[in-house]
């Protein structure tokens, strides 16, 4: 796992490091490289100098040694070539190591996004979870493959030429010893500025993402309310801030060229009004006048490069941070002395005593939650909206952790027993029938590892979609997704039904399972469920009276707290709350 480095950019750029992993000697060989060829282009200017001062030597002296002029040209020539020729491929190799990293990156984000509890999940937005893996991967990918080689190749280039200047005249050095600081004074100076608002447009693109995912995940619904130009108002305010952003990072990065150039001009003014001084006193020779007016070009160049590549920094670092809050998310976790639990060994009883439950220590929803589920029996969970139904469920399956109490698998603390091997006795079906891109047989055999044909097909036939399967063209070779598929709610169901019953779960819990089907398709769906149900620890929440009525228990919860327990027929005896709740018609009873 990344180590959270990113308190500064120099820990970013650790992180980044960390990242390279098993690359890292051929990031190490890059580097080695593009100082050699770097090395090769800053000296060229020197020999190139060494040439001009041959040739006015002959101007003065009539004295022509063709082998020197020759051997300095192949010299200069060679120089060109090698550092040019190495600079493309230390380019080559960094995009190789960047795809490396953003591979490794975008795995580690994705798997971290299966481990993290799930309230993170629940309240963060979906927008945000796809920036991450989406832009900010391609921000950070960008700045490694180009834009941090660049800025290092760029760096290496002002420390050579300034050694090279040192070494053929110090005063003029002086000029561009000056220069040189003030300038990265200044990029220091607007990077501050520019950060913020990169880090801003990140936090904006991830709320984009979600408003675009909600129009369009829900377009019938925003066409039948009428709702287009209020979505399109909130679109296009996100927009326009994330405009205000991008106009301010670019207002304040825009100044870097022209300041750069500013005093890169002065730099050549200096070294022109010095050196034609030095000249005519003798202690300068014109070679050495024109490698100077060479290294101020080369200077110009990384100095504007690192102004140009600063934006895509900013913007990589702010998406690095991005990720790296993601990262460091704490996950879920087992507790220590963690039992193994063997599938065979479940019987499936369920005790909750003393549970007492609150998203925050200020806010408790339940206080004192008692109740015992035999192995075997069906236990249906009724009460009026935000009662604390599904939070039961969600405690019972430990995506929440209990503040106080305790709950009991067989007799054992379910928080001594590893996460994942609990989890595996359960089975649970939702109101939304999920079904992902893929084959009939990939969606019900998803339930399952490694499932056989006949595993798949049982499963099908046990809940009566073998039915409707059979009639489709291509059979269990149908391909479905969840936007794009012309099987009914009831159908998807069903298919959810045999992916949760291949897996052969002890305990099963059906949440609000048929709560948005028709009468006709609730029934095949509940007769479905019945079948699932036999030999096993089933818990349901539901309100139509044919779901629970045959329960053999009935837990009545308001206000998160229990309020009644018994059967149908109990319940309705003691004319209390659940009494009226059906008196009322809020259980329904067609």
């Amino acid at each position: 796992m990344v180590k959270n480095n990113k308190n500064s950019q120099m820990g970013l750029l650790k992180t980044i490091y960390q990242l390279i992993g098993k690359d890292k000697y051929k990031f190490i060989l890059a580097i080695a490289l593009m100082v050699i060829g770097t090395f090769c282009l800053a000296y060229a200017p020197k020999v190139a100098g060494k040439i001009t001062d041959e040739f006015s030597k002959f101007a003065t002296t009539n004295v022509f040694d063709g082998n020197v002029i020759v051997t300095l040209l192949i010299s200069l020539l060679a120089l060109y070539v090698v550092g040019n020729l190495l600079k493309m491929v230390t380019d080559r190799m960094m995009i190789f190591i960047s795809s490396n990293v953003t591979l490794k990156l975008r795995d580690e984000l994705h798997e971290k996004m299966h481990n993290v509890p799930i309230n993170y999940i629940d309240s963060t937005p979906s927008g945000d979870i796809i920036a991450r893996l989406t832009n900010d991967m391609s921000s950070v990918e960008s700045m490694i493959s180009s834009t941090l080689a660049t800025l290092f190749v760029q760096f290496i280039i002002i420390i050579l030429v300034i050694i090279m200047m040192l070494i053929l005249n110090v005063e003029l050095s002086i000029i561009y010893l000056i220069l040189i600081p003030l300038s990265f004074g200044i990029l220091k100076f607007i990077s501050s500025r520019t950060k913020v608002q990169y880090k801003k447009q990140q936090k904006l693109v991830g709320k984009l993402n979600g408003v675009i995912g909600d129009n369009f995940n829900n377009h019938l619904i925003v066409k039948s309310y009428n709702m287009e130009e209020k979505s399109l108002d909130k679109f296009d305010k996100i927009n326009n801030q994330i405009f205000e952003s991008y106009f301010k990072s670019r207002f304040y990065s825009g100044f870097i060229i022209p300041i750069n150039t500013i005093l890169t001009n002065l730099g050549y003014i200096g070294i022109c009004v010095f050196g034609g001084y030095f000249i005519i006193s003798g202690s300068l020779t014109i070679g050495t006048f024109l490698a100077f007016i060479l290294y101020g070009q080369m200077l110009t160049e990384p100095l504007t490069t690192i102004g140009n590549n600063l934006n895509i920094l900013q913007s990589g670092f702010s998406s690095l941070e991005n990720i790296l809050d993601v990262l460091n998310v704490e996950e879920e976790k087992d507790f220590e002395n963690s039992e193994n639990l063997l599938e065979n060994d479940v019987k499936g009883e369920i005790e909750f005593k003393n549970v007492k439950f609150g998203y925050s220590e200020d806010k408790i929803l339940m206080d004192d939650v008692n109740f015992i589920a035999k192995s075997g029996t069906t236990n249906a969970i009724v009460g009026p909206s935000g009662a604390g139904k599904t939070t039961i469920v969600n405690l019972l399956m430990r995506f929440y952790d209990i503040n106080d109490g305790t709950i009991y698998l067989d007799g054992k603390n379910i928080y001594k027993i590893k996460k994942d091997d609990f989890r595996k006795s359960f089975g649970m079906v939702l109101q939304d029938s999920w079904v992902f891109e893929g084959t009939i047989a990939e969606n019900i055999g998803y339930g399952m590892e490694n499932p056989t044909i006949e595993d798949i097909h049982k499963a099908a036939e046990m809940v009566g979609c073998d039915k409707f399967i059979n009639l489709l063209p291509d059979g269990y070779d149908t391909v479905i997704s969840e936007e794009n598929t012309n099987l009914s709610v009831g159908e998807k169901q069903l298919l959810v039904l045999a992916r949760t019953i291949i897996s052969d779960p002890k305990i099963l819990i059906l949440d609000e399972a048929t709560s948005q089907m028709d009468t006709r398709t609730e029934l095949l769906v509940t007769k479905a469920m019945e079948e699932m149900m036999k030999g096993r620890t089933t818990f349901i929440i539901a309100h139509r009276l044919f779901t629970i009525k045959n329960a053999d228990k009935i837990i009545f919860m308001k206000n998160g707290d229990i309020k009644e327990v018994g059967n149908h027929k109990e319940l309705l005896e003691l004319n209390g709350l659940y009494a009226e709740m059906y008196k009322s018609g809020s259980i329904k009873s067609e």
